[in-house]
This record gives C-alpha cells, sequence and structure tokens, in this order.
C-alpha cells in the first residue's frame, strides 16, 4: 500500500492510497482510494477502483466500512430501515440506496458516526449492525462489487457470508468502481446535508440534526412497511410494534420535525405518513388513530375515541403543503381535510359554543368527555389554519364560515370553562364539572391566544407554581389522574411531564415573550439531556429523572420544533412568512429551500416558491424605525411600529433571491 499526496493547497487536498489489498501475501483484487476534501467542505469524496490481479472464485468482493458506532440507518428508494443491537448482523438490499449513516452513544460513549451518499454504487448493499457480544464491531456498511448476499435480503439476516459457495468466477484484469461523499462527525449526528454558511449556536445545530436523523427519521419503518413509522426507534424491536403512525398527536410531531428538516427525501417520507392516514378515512370523516401493520385502529389503545387524530392529522396535512410549498398537493388533498374536520365540527353545540367531545385530545388515558377544554382549544387553532387554506384558494365562503367557529369556540372556552384562576377539565351537559387543573389543556388555551391576557397571568400563576410543572417541559396536571380517572386504570401517564405539552409550553412563552422560561426552563435541559446521550426517554418524572419506554422519539422532536417555531420564530406558510425570533441574537437558518438571515437591522429571507403573493411579519427589529426593502425595484420603505414588529402585505417572495430588508 502507497499514499501519494495529489493535492496540499488552501482550498483542495487531495490523497490516493495504492494497492489496498484484501490479502496481502497473495492478493486476489487491488484497491485505489482517491480522498479529496475541499476548504470548509464537512465530507471528503471517495472515488474507489477496484481490480482483480488474478482469477479466482469467491463468495464477493466488498468495500466494507466496519465501525463502533451502535445504530445503523438506511435510506433507500422504497424507505428507512434502522437498527441497533441487532442479533440478525446482515441486512442485504438491491433497492437503489439514497444515504447510509451510523451514529449512537452520546457524550457519555463516544464514537465517530460517518454518513456514506454515494453518486456511483453497487447494485447492492448490506448494512451491518451487532450487538454487545461482537468484538469486530457494531455498526457498518459493505459495498458489494461482485457475487450477491447469500442469505435473505430485505430483512435483517443471520447467515452472513461465511456459508455461501465460492460460486462467483472473476477473470483476471475485472474492474469496478464506486464514488460518492463520506461525512464524519464526532458528535451523534450524520453532517453531509449540513449547509456550509449556516450560522446557528452550535447547540442549537447539534439539537436539530440530534433530533431529526438520530430520532425521527430514524423511526421511520418505510422500508419493511411503506408510510409508517415507530414513535420509538428498533433497538432492535420497537416499543410499540406492531402499532404505528399515531396521530394523538405523534405522528403529527414526527410529520413537523421531518419537514422542519429541510430533506427532499425526508420530506417525501412526510408526505407518505399524511397520505396513508387520509387513504383511511371513514365514510364519517373520521381519521385512524393508529395502524396494526396495515390495518387502521380507530380508537386508542387505552379504549378511548379521540378527537387528536383528525385534528392533529389534518394539522399534518396543511403544515407539510405550507412547508413544502405543494399546493397542487395541498389543492388534492382539502377535500379530505375538510372531511375530517367535519367529523370533529359534527359534535359542535351551538347552544354552548362548544365541541362536545367523546374523548381526550391528545393523552388517551385520561378520561375527558362532553366540553373539555383540550379539544376546544386545539380546534381554534385548526380551523384558523383551515381557514387561511380555503382564502389561498378563493373559498371565502368556507373561510368565513371556519372563522366565524374558531370564534364561537373561543368565546364558548371562556365563557363556560373558566374557574377561578384556570381553565378546567371538561364541563358535562348536566352543568357537573371535572377539574384536576390540567396543565396541557390550559397551556393549549394559552398557546393559541384564546386566554384574555388577564386569564393568561392568572393561569400561568397557577400552572407555574406547581410542584411539578417543569420538572422538564411539561407535568400533566397539578392533580393526580387516578385510576377511576384513567381508562383500563392506567395511570401510567398521570406523573409525567410529556414533549408535547412543552410544545404549547413554549409557544405560549412566545406569546408573552418570557425568554427566560424558555431558554432556562423549558429548553436548555432537555437540550443538554439529547446532547449527552443522543436518544431520550418517553417521559420525566417529577424528580426530572427519564421514564417509561427509551429511545423515543417525543423529546427530541420538541426540540427541533420549538427551535424553529419559538426559538427562531420562524413559520412558513403558502399565504404568509414570519421571521420572529425570541431574541435578537443575529442567526442564519438554512433547511432545504429555506434560507433566513436574521439580525435586528438586516432581514433575507428565501422560501420555496408558491407561485403566489405573501405576507410577510418580521418581529424583534428596531422599534418604530424604517427598513428598506432593497431586493424589490421600487425600493419599498416601510416601518416598524413601537414593539419592533414590520408586516407587508402582498409581497412576492418566489425567486432566487427572495425578499431582502435593511434599516435606514
Amino acid at each position: 500500500m502507497r499514499v501519494t499526496v495529489l493535492n496540499n493547497s488552501s482550498t483542495l487536498v487531495s490523497v490516493l492510497i495504492s494497492d489496498i489489498a484484501d490479502n496481502a501475501p497473495q492478493p486476489f483484487v487491488l484497491s485505489n482510494w482517491t480522498l479529496t476534501l475541499s476548504a470548509n467542505d464537512r465530507f471528503f469524496r471517495m472515488q474507489t477502483t477496484s481490480r482483480s490481479v488474478r482469477a479466482f472464485n469467491c463468495v464477493g468482493v466488498r468495500v466494507s466500512s466496519y465501525l463502533g458506532t451502535l445504530s445503523t440507518h438506511g435510506f433507500f428508494l422504497r424507505g428507512v430501515v434502522q437498527i441497533m443491537n441487532a442479533p440478525n448482523q446482515y441486512f442485504a438490499s438491491t433497492d437503489p440506496v439514497h444515504r447510509i449513516y451510523t451514529l449512537g452513544g452520546g457524550i457519555v460513549q463516544s464514537g465517530i458516526s460517518a454518513d456514506f451518499n454515494f453518486t456511483t454504487a453497487p447494485a447492492e448493499v448490506v448494512l451491518l449492525n451487532g450487538n454487545a457480544s461482537n468484538p469486530f464491531y457494531r455498526s457498518g456498511v459493505q459495498f458489494v462489487l461482485v457475487g450477491s448476499y447469500p442469505g435473505a435480503k430485505d430483512s435483517w439476516d443471520s447467515l452472513g457470508w461465511s456459508h455461501a459457495s465460492l460460486a462467483v468466477p472473476v477473470p483476471e484484469g475485472s474492474s469496478w468502481s464506486t464514488d460518492g461523499f463520506v461525512g464524519v462527525n464526532d458528535h451523534d449526528f450524520p453532517v453531509l446535508n449540513i449547509p456550509q454558511n449556516t450560522n446557528l449556536r452550535p447547540m442549537d445545530m447539534m439539537g436539530f440534526y440530534l433530533g431529526i436523523y438520530a430520532s425521527s427519521s430514524a423511526a421511520l419503518v418505510s422500508y419493511i412497511l411503506p408510510s409508517h413509522i415507530s414513535p420509538t426507534l428498533a433497538t432492535p424491536n420497537h416499543a410499540y410494534s406492531p402499532l404505528y403512525n399515531f396521530y394523538d398527536p405523534d405522528t403529527y410531531l414526527s410529520v413537523a420535525c421531518l419537514v422542519y428538516s429541510g430533506d427532499a427525501y425526508l420530506l417525501n417520507e412526510a408526505r407518505k405518513l399524511v397520505e396513508l392516514s387520509g387513504t383511511g378515512i371513514l365514510s364519517s370523516g373520521q381519521i385512524p388513530h393508529h395502524y396494526d401493520n396495515d390495518t387502521p385502529i380507530y380508537v386508542a389503545i387505552s379504549g378511548a375515541t379521540q378527537t387528536g387524530p383528525n385534528l392533529f392529522w389534518s394539522a399534518a396535512a396543511m403544515l407539510y403543503a405550507h412547508t413544502s410549498g405543494n399546493t397542487t398537493w395541498l389543492k388534492e388533498m382539502l377535500p379530505t381535510v375538510e372531511k375530517a374536520m367535519d367529523f370533529v365540527i359534527n359534535l359542535y353545540d351551538p347552544n354552548m359554543k362548544l365541541i362536545k367531545a367523546p374523548g381526550p385530545l391528545w393523552i388517551d388515558v385520561f378520561k375527558r368527555a362532553n366540553y373539555t377544554t383540550d379539544t376546544n382549544a386545539f380546534c381554534v387553532h385548526v380551523l384558523t389554519e383551515l381557514a387561511a387554506v380555503e382564502a389561498l384558494f378563493g373559498n371565502q365562503n368556507k373561510q368565513q364560515q371556519y372563522l366565524q367557529l374558531a370564534s364561537s369556540i373561543s368565546e364558548g372556552i371562556n365563557a363556560h370553562l373558566w374557574r377561578g384562576d384556570h381553565y378546567i377539565t371538561q364541563l358535562n351537559p348536566d352543568g357537573t364539572f371535572k377539574d384536576l387543573v390540567d396543565y396541557d389543556s390550559n397551556l393549549l388555551v394559552t398557546a393559541f391566544n384564546i386566554a384574555p391576557a388577564n386569564r393568561t397571568t392568572a393561569l400561568l400563576k397557577r400552572v407555574d407554581g406547581g410542584k411539578c410543572t417543569h420538572a422538564r417541559a411539561t407535568y400533566v396536571s397539578e392533580i393526580f389522574y387516578d385510576a377511576a380517572n384513567c381508562y383500563l386504570n392506567n395511570t401510567g401517564d398521570s406523573a409525567v411531564t410529556m414533549g408535547r405539552i412543552g410544545w404549547v409550553d413554549a409557544l405560549t412563552r412566545k406569546n408573552i415573550n418570557d425568554i427566560t422560561m424558555f431558554n432556562e426552563v423549558l429548553y436548555t435541559p432537555i437540550l443538554k439531556d439529547l446532547i449527552t446521550y443522543t436518544w431520550l426517554y418517553e417521559r420525566y418524572t417529577c424528580q426530572g429523572t427519564m421514564t417509561h419506554n427509551n429511545y423515543y422519539i417525543e423529546y427530541p422532536e420538541y426540540i427541533v420544533i420549538v427551535q424553529r417555531e419559538v426559538m427562531y420564530g420562524i413559520q412558513v406558510r403558502l399565504d404568509r412568512v414570519t421571521v420572529d425570533p425570541l431574541e435578537d441574537r443575529p442567526f442564519r437558518y438554512i433547511t432545504g429551500d429555506i434560507d433566513i438571515t436574521y439580525s435586528p437591522t438586516e432581514v433575507r429571507v428565501v422560501v420555496p416558491p408558491v407561485g403566489l403573493p405573501r405576507r410577510l411579519h418580521i418581529g424583534n427589529l428596531v422599534p418604530s424605525s424604517p427598513y428598506k426593502i432593497i431586493s424589490h425595484d421600487d425600493g419599498i420603505v416601510v416601518h416598524t411600529d413601537e414593539q419592533g414588529h414590520l408586516e407587508v402585505d402582498s409581497l412576492w417572495l418566489d425567486g432566487d433571491g427572495g425578499v431582502h430588508l435593511m434599516a435606514v
């Protein structure tokens, strides 16, 4: 083996490793590898050329990488596969491969994560994963140049190569090549698609990519079950298998995380998650709660009939379309979204101005029914979003219908569900009520600006005064849901925190500009846990210790979502774009087609084109000051208000340069 430096400059380093031998004393195959690294890149190009130096029979010829990281991930044309601690170590596939990476397990068990994206790859690859008993490797990949894996394909298999016969003849002088890119990282996320010019705080960037690639995308099982996602990783089994695609709201959070990634492959996976549950809609409009393998199931594991699947599925469909800019898809999907929302709207009681829910919104074991705060609060949000979509397509009558209904429900919530300093769990038709001082329900009301300011202040004083409220973001209720108040007497979620509640808690703090609470209590502690451990548990206890199922994806997804929606204040919609960061710290946020540069005196916004003008809202600018839109020929000058907010209607944001505002 020889090493030759081909280039060593400030812009390019290139090294040729020649005559890598499969068997040094008497080689059958010699291989040359050219590794090229350009300045500022987080990855290097790897070109391999291999040749047979004599004729022989073999099982196969492979270019392999054996690694110590714990989890193996493959993005194929047909879908995603992931596993760790595999008892069966080989996963062979002839499906076109998009990307392969390995990672795991956090600062406490460090390793080098590796990321492979080959532009010229052989027709077959074999993913590798071992358990602790394997002294040689824990993860890896084999690129098969000659031959074929002898065991089962498209599933994890234990046979290995040693059981195959030497049946493949290789003539002398045969040659094979591969070409692609390899990224390595001493943190637990792949780096190939991290934009060069992104400018986020290092911890934020780590949380973003950990949440997406170590958890959310890793829970996809779409290679084996197309359009399916689990709430946990395969370690080697999924905790809730064979149950997938829970829209109460787990899969909503997954869709949000996948579309916020900006990764075109994951955007496509998110779309398929939405479409599958849409195809399962009943004539009544009910959306499946989850899937048992390929069978749609319409009630929760607890037996409850929830409103959450219809509301969160509708929200997920709109979020995918907004973020991708796919107006054609949304127009085709809109009748199904309307039908799903009709299922909930048909529960509306005009006398009470409230939805009469059959069960809970998003905590399936809690017995909540009738005029509940949780369902009504989230329904207001989804109706408002749907009204904006109807307006986009010129459906003014439906727009007004949904806006009026959202307004009426808001009135009903404030007229009937408020008691002293908080909103109750539920009001019953006979006038009795249940009240366990639900933190989730109350924070849903404040997250979507349903509560008046004085009630928000009183409510948050009550919520924040709880002993366990912010052990981590955020605890379920002040009063314990005992067995009598839980389906199947299951109190497993009665004394824990949940990422979903943290999400509405974080949105609430943004509404009132509570920077300290968000940064120090809701965001940073969980971010530090994620960076330290790579994977998190399903819940936290009142003492702030992790509990329930490990390798659960809700909290990592929470980090990705609140980082975008709250910390950086970014919302990209088909009709409007908002950049309203919680703090005035400059940043550049790049994901896929979205490129947003912010400082208090200058903002650039590039978003996916939709062929329509949009409303632009920018916050945290210099108060009462003029700004010039210098990306437009007419040089529009607009002024911020006393709070530093700026809003421009009917602005054309399409185009390579987007829009550029600068203080004048």
